[in-house]
């Protein structure tokens, strides 16, 4: 059985989180909210009801979040649905939280400029330059993009830009 999969348009309510686990794989923490919008008796749309969740990326897509969205943006989001439990001064807790799949601005109201990123991330190399600096041996990254094709893409299968 697979987890239930999400596919919407949300808005931002932060500015992506982006960190670095001790390996050096890229984290990013999003915060989104669905909304829904009706027509009221005037006439007028107004906001309805409101679905908040906590998105999670990793690896590339981790860094590329945390570049090029921020707080307030309208995003169109594909992920799938898990619960994340822990616990808190004895009392046990859980909310929905969303594995982020797929993530980008919505163009119904913005623009944007699409660069496909070479695969090595700045802020891993930027995290794996501290590393060494700090006597660390480097990191070997198990989210690095394998080894660039004869078509300049990062994956054999993929076409390129």
């Amino acid at each position: 059985m697979s987890l239930p999969q999400l596919s919407g348009v949300a808005r931002l309510i932060e500015d992506p989180e982006l960190r670095f686990s001790s390996s050096g794989s890229a984290v990013a923490k999003v915060r989104l909210a669905f909304n829904s919008r009706k027509k009221d008796q005037s006439g007028q749309w107004v906001d309805d009801a409101t679905f908040f969740v906590r998105g999670t990326a990793f690896g590339q897509a981790a860094e590329n979040i945390a570049a090029s969205l921020q707080r307030g943006m309208e995003v169109m989001v594909v992920g799938r649905m898990k619960t994340e439990s822990w616990e808190r001064n004895g009392e046990k807790r859980s909310e929905a939280a969303l594995l982020v799949d797929s993530i980008g601005p919505s163009l119904r109201f913005a623009t944007a400029q699409v660069e496909k990123s070479g695969g090595g991330g700045q802020g891993r190399q930027e995290f794996q330059q501290a590393r060494q600096a700090q006597g660390a041996a480097s990191v070997e990254d198990p989210w690095a993009s394998p080894a660039q094709s004869q078509g300049g893409g990062g994956y054999g299968d993929e076409p390129p830009f």
